[in-house]
């Protein structure tokens, strides 16, 4: 068996850990902890029983659409951190997580207001 999918219970026993297994508790460490790179990520599920690899990890982050805060203590979200868009109240609330969350300077021109965001972190924004 690959060590990309493994988990040990408390008996020691070894298992096939399921792909949807496997990114649910990546959802979860994201959601209870600032994780800031692949590796401290890896490190974690290690910790919670969970044997894979930064490269299967990588793989991981980019299907559940992950992204990373920029900045010097940057960490994983998932942008719309099931917040349900589909309601005004989560919009707001999403908005609010990512206005905090993410570094920006607002400015005011000409009836606008102008947000810049560091690199890469347009997107979750302008999709909040």
């Amino acid at each position: 068996m690959s060590s990309a999918a493994r988990r040990r219970d408390g008996s020691g026993r070894r298992w096939r850990m399921s792909k949807r297994k496997r990114q649910e508790a990546i959802l979860s460490i994201i959601a209870k902890h600032q994780v800031a790179t692949q590796e401290e990520l890896v490190e974690r599920l290690h910790r919670a029983g969970i044997l894979t690899t930064q490269a299967t990890v990588s793989r991981d982050i980019a299907e559940l659409g992950l992204m990373r805060v920029a900045g010097p203590e940057g960490h994983y979200i998932k942008p719309e951190d099931g917040l349900g868009a589909a309601s005004t109240a989560g919009r707001e609330e999403k908005l609010r997580r990512l206005l905090r969350d993410l570094p920006l300077t607002v400015r005011r021109g000409q009836g606008i207001a102008v947000l810049t965001t560091t690199p890469g972190s347009a997107s979750p924004l302008a999709s909040g």
